[in-house]
C-alpha cells in the first residue's frame, strides 16, 4: 500500500517527505483554495515538493467539456499531474473520451462513495478511484466497508483500477490496509497519529529516565 499526503501546502509536503514514507500527494478544491488566489503558481510549488504522483481535480460536475479541457491543461503542465475527475454522468463520459483521445493520460475519480459507482469507474477504465470512505465513517455509527468488495468486484471483472482510500486516524488506516487498498492518502494530523501511540511514549519515558538515572545525559559512542 502506498502513502499519499492531502495537502496543498509545501511545507507540509517537505516535512512528510523527510519522514521517507509518502511517495505522492493528492489535493482537492478546498486545499488548494485554501492556499490562496495564485493557484497556478501554487499549483507548480505543490508538484516540485511532491516525490511522485500528485492528484488535481478538474472543476466542474455536470459538463464533460470543460472538465475534458481542464484535463488536458493538468496534463500538460506536469507529468506527475494524476487527473480527478468527479464521479457523475459528466465525469465519468469525460473520463472515456479522454481515455481514447490521451492514451498516456493518468485519470481518477473522486467523491466516490458506493459499491455501484466504484464499478462504473472500474468499468470506464479510470486508473484510480478516490473512495471517500474515511468522510463517510466519520458521518455514521457502523464501519463503511467499501474497499473489499470493490477488490473483489474488480477482481472478478478484470479490472485493472487502483483503489485509493481517504483515510481518518490509525484504525480506519489498518482496516483498508487489511482489506487491500493499493493507496491510502491522510492530511498532515492523521498522518502524524500513524507514527504515535501512548503506549511508545510511556515505554520510551521510562527508558530513558531509567538511563539518565545510571548514565546522565551519555549514550552509546557514536562512530
Amino acid at each position: 500500500m502506498e502513502l499519499f499526503l492531502d495537502s496543498s501546502n509545501p511545507r507540509e509536503i517537505d516535512e512528510a517527505r523527510s519522514w521517507g514514507l509518502i511517495s505522492g500527494v493528492t489535493t482537492n478544491p478546498s486545499l488548494i483554495a485554501a492556499v490562496g488566489a495564485d493557484m497556478v503558481p501554487n499549483l507548480r510549488r505543490i508538484v516540485d515538493a511532491s516525490p511522485g504522483p500528485v492528484l488535481v481535480q478538474a472543476i466542474g460536475w455536470n459538463d464533460p467539456a470543460p472538465l475534458m479541457r481542464q484535463a488536458r491543461w493538468l496534463h500538460d503542465f506536469s507529468e506527475k499531474i494524476v487527473v480527478k475527475l468527479p464521479m457523475s454522468e459528466a465525469g465519468i463520459q469525460a473520463l472515456l473520451h479522454l481515455k481514447r483521445e490521451v492514451t498516456d493520460m493518468r485519470l481518477a475519480v473522486t467523491a466516490v462513495a458506493s459499491i455501484a459507482q466504484a464499478y462504473l469507474c472500474g468499468k470506464a477504465g479510470a486508473d484510480i478511484v478516490a473512495i471517500f470512505n474515511g468522510p463517510l465513517d466519520q458521518g455514521v455509527d457502523a464501519m463503511i466497508e467499501l474497499v473489499e468488495p470493490v477488490r473483489t468486484i474488480y477482481a472478478n471483472y478484470g479490472f485493472q483500477t487502483k483503489i485509493l482510500s481517504c483515510g481518518r486516524y490509525p484504525r480506519l488506516f489498518g482496516e483498508v490496509a487489511i482489506a487491500g487498498t493499493d493507496i491510502c492518502t491522510l492530511k498532515m494530523e492523521f498522518m502524524r497519529l500513524l507514527y504515535r501511540h501512548s503506549y511508545t511514549d510511556q515505554r520510551m519515558t521510562g527508558f530513558l529516565s531509567d538511563w539518565q538515572k545510571v548514565f546522565g545525559d551519555q549514550t552509546w559512542p557514536q562512530g
